[in-house]
């Protein structure tokens, strides 16, 4: 991918620009940035999609929020935006905890005061936010997670297809939608979540897609959440099978600072409105 990129959003007196950021001598991360040419404040939005997320399926949220503040929008190293050097890649080079000390390199290099800044996240992004904030000596002001996934879970059939070549992908990918349409997503409550990830996985990157899948599956989240410092909003939606609602609730319980923010739908947490929710946990954290 070119770091010239055409604006995904169509936003007035919002500026925009692109370019990549090295998280090692074999990786760099692609970054989106947009900066309001009169924001309403002046501290910036660090956001991580989800797995293969692509950014058309947050442009309705992006569209609010890029009005208000700065946003830097991080595309993670499964994504096929990001430069990989060749190699023998192994899924430890994809593991959740990889990610996350990617994500603590480019906070470091982007242009901001990470002190002052809020970090947000979806899914397998906001659970490397989690886990990039383990232990962290030096934080963002806040963090906000949607949809956090604090385990990753699959019938043995699913588990054994992650060990078949790369190529096959393009076949095995029916497979793992017809898992999720029938055992994760409710395609009649929430037909907007199967469409976003029907659309992400068949557009995926097989091998980076597989490494981090076989990494995935053995992750859980829950040592040393104590050691997570900062406030944390965490957005959910009780309809969301993907996310148990249960480990939402322990999630929340097990971080010293954390607050829970329910949402009526996955569809909900996608859109414009959840720049208000954002905006009010923002507006009410303790100095």
């Amino acid at each position: 991918m070119s770091d010239n990129v055409p604006n995904p959003l169509s936003v007035n007196e919002v500026e925009f620009s692109t370019y990549y950021k090295p998280v090692s001598d074999e990786v760099e991360l692609f970054i989106m940035e947009w900066r309001p040419v009169k924001p309403v404040h002046e501290e910036a939005l660090i956001f991580i999609p989800g797995l293969v997320s692509v950014v058309d399926g947050w442009a309705d949220f992006l569209k609010a929020m890029v009005r208000i503040r700065p946003v830097f929008y991080i595309e993670s190293r499964e994504k096929r935006s990001a430069r990989i050097k060749p190699k023998w890649l192994r899924p430890a080079d994809f593991s959740i905890k990889q990610f996350a000390q990617d994500l603590i390199a480019v906070w470091g290099e982007l242009p901001l005061t990470l002190e002052r800044a809020v970090v947000a996240g979806s899914s397998l992004g906001a659970t490397s936010i989690v886990e990039a904030l383990k232990h962290s000596q030096r934080n963002p002001r806040a963090a906000f997670l949607i949809g956090p996934n604090s385990e990753f879970k699959g019938p043995l059939p699913i588990k054994a297809l992650l060990f078949l070549p790369a190529p096959l992908y393009y076949v095995i990918k029916y497979v793992i939608l017809w898992y999720l349409r029938t055992f994760r997503v409710d395609t009649k409550k929430e037909p907007e979540q199967w469409a976003r990830y029907n659309a992400t996985l068949r557009s995926a990157q097989p091998l980076r897609l597989k490494m981090t899948a076989r990494s995935a599956i053995r992750y859980e989240i829950w040592s040393d959440l104590e050691t997570v410092s900062i406030p944390v909003g965490i957005a959910y939606a009780t309809s969301d099978t993907l996310h148990a609602a249960d480990n939402i609730r322990r999630l929340e319980q097990t971080m010293p600072r954390a607050t829970l923010i329910p949402c009526s739908s996955n569809k909900y947490m996608h859109t414009a409105a959840l720049v208000q929710d954002i905006e009010k946990f923002i507006t009410e954290l303790v100095e």
